[in-house]
């Protein structure tokens, strides 16, 4: 059946919202587990409390269309997640896993809002008031953590090392300015 309404896309969008966030619970655990950094790590799980919140209101949404939660798979979000798993194949240091997520992070957050935005719009335009509070809540919680890894993004410090001391000293974390 091809879609032909401003409806049927938000629901297929709401699908695509719900997928994204389960997918990134995930993400977020292990990037927190991957974090040297007491500052990252704290971003990645308060982030990570977040998201969980972020999905009950999208139930919420759900539930609002009579709906049960439905989750259709989020290609974007797939495809920043492929891109980290090329990336741990170079067998990077654990100073640039730690600033990868950082820049992983903020990837998954622009896109985030977007789709927050746009779903915003169309709820607005089909009236959907309750919709459009949740999802506000939302994007303002995902510019929040924008914010947040850009901050730390400016005041991390990456360590040159040349090839002779990769091999003598063991991998190190980076630090921040």
């Amino acid at each position: 059946m091809a879609m032909q309404t401003i409806e049927e896309l938000f629901e297929h969008e709401l699908k695509d919202m719900y997928s994204a966030e389960h997918m990134l619970l995930g993400a977020l655990e292990q990037m927190a587990g991957e974090s040297a950094d007491r500052e990252i790590k704290k971003a990645f799980v308060q982030h990570r409390k977040e998201t969980q919140a972020q999905i009950k209101r999208l139930e919420k949404i759900f539930k609002s269309l009579g709906q049960k939660p439905k989750a259709e798979t989020c290609h974007g979000i797939e495809g920043l997640l492929k891109e980290k798993k090329t990336f741990m194949k170079e067998r990077p240091s654990d100073e640039l896993v730690e600033f990868f997520n950082i820049g992983a992070g903020q990837k998954t957050e622009r896109y985030e809002i977007a789709s927050y935005e746009s779903l915003i719009d169309m709820a607005d335009k089909q009236g959907m008031l309750d919709a459009v509070e949740l999802l506000e809540q939302n994007l303002q919680e995902e510019e929040a953590a924008l914010n947040k890894l850009k901050m730390i993004a400016s005041e991390f410090d990456v360590q040159e090392e040349s090839e002779e001391e990769e091999e003598e000293e063991p991998r190190t974390t980076g630090s921040r300015r």
